[in-house]
């Protein structure tokens, strides 16, 4: 298939990262399209007129912007170009505006020709809202490039190290970690907190003069395998807010890539979408629930030959999601979108 990429976003935006390709000369051809800002909000109004059906056959569009999305939906239904929308959502927020615009994201799941979902948490959920079609769904589950972590071998039994990579905002329940790590009674135990966000000041704050505990800030991506090899085990305790809850969580791939297990709560769409099994591959535990988050942490720090059976298995199942599985998703959800159109 042949791919026309349009990024809406730009640096400013909080999600922006280095996983976003790098464009050089001869590999791409730049379309200078220009971009305004509506109440915070990107919008590009010279994007819906290039949907037509000479153009393109179908066009893929993820779920968020409140301005781009129902342009770039009605410009696509209006002149009958296939429309695939790429959605991770398993929790509809509770703000005003998500419980208002609910019955308008829901007549979209059944109205678009074809949806691809982060994995199978999210198919469930989709098929709860009465009138969408399971044939239309197809399950592309999130991968990294596994190629960084192949050389990584975990540090096996030296000095136990826990560890968060993450944002440091309320979604990720760093609070919650940091009660459980105070529960693992482990001497020599090191809770190694990486990433940056607006919470970093209270977190400071709070593990000010902990000598168990490490605030490694913000490393670059090239730099994550050499600190996954020094972890016992990655926690992610992310938490269910009002705004969002966790739709995946690559880094759980990037540790498990690494033969590191995971402790994951239910909150995180790895756990919920069957990347991260409770005892198989690391554990999975209750949201906002630092007792039992600290009890996973003691097993697995209380058994080292636990820990690393449990890492080679996350290596093995990690493998399983990768990029041809999510190609192959996308281009059955293209196919399918093409060869049924609009209702």
């Amino acid at each position: 298939m042949e791919l026309h990429f349009y990024f809406l976003h730009d640096a400013r935006d909080k999600w922006w990262n280095s996983r976003l390709p790098t464009i050089e000369d001869g590999d791409f051809r730049r379309i200078a399209l220009r971009r305004y800002r509506i109440a915070g909000e990107p919008f590009v109004p010279a994007l819906p007129l290039r949907l037509r059906p000479d153009r393109y056959d179908a066009v893929i569009k993820n779920l968020n912007g409140r301005l781009m999305l129902p342009s770039l939906y009605g410009a696509a239904r209006v002149r009958g170009v296939p429309f695939v929308l790429w959605t991770g959502m398993w929790f509809h927020p509770q703000t005003t505006f998500h419980r208002l615009s609910r019955p308008v994201t829901e007549a979209l799941y059944r109205d678009v020709p074809a949806i691809v979902v982060y994995g199978e948490h999210v198919k469930r959920v989709l098929l709860e809202v009465p009138g969408v079609d399971s044939e239309k769904i197809f399950v592309a589950g999130q991968a990294v490039d596994a190629s960084r972590f192949d050389g990584v071998q975990p540090a096996g039994n030296g000095r136990p190290v826990v560890l968060f990579i993450g944002q440091f905002e309320e979604r990720k329940g760093i609070d919650d970690l940091l009660a459980a790590f105070d529960r693992v009674a482990h001497p020599d135990a090191e809770l190694r907190l990486i990433g940056n966000g607006s919470l970093e000041q209270h977190i400071r704050q709070r593990v000010n003069g902990h000598s168990r505990v490490t605030i490694v800030g913000h490393v670059p991506q090239d730099g994550l395998p050499a600190e996954l090899a020094q972890a016992t085990c990655l926690v992610l305790p992310s938490v269910t807010t009002r705004e969002t809850n966790e739709p995946w969580g690559l880094v759980v791939n990037e540790a498990m890539h690494s033969g590191v297990p995971v402790i994951a709560t239910d909150a995180v769409g790895a756990a919920a979408g069957g990347l991260v099994r409770d005892g198989h591959n690391g554990y999975v535990v209750p949201e906002r629930n630092p007792e039992r988050l600290g009890d996973a942490i003691r097993r697995l720090l209380a058994d080292p030959e636990s820990a690393v059976r449990m890492g080679r298995q996350a290596r093995v199942d990690a493998a399983e999601f990768n990029y041809d599985r999510m190609a192959d998703a996308f281009q059955g959800a293209v196919e399918y979108a093409v060869q049924h159109g609009w209702s």
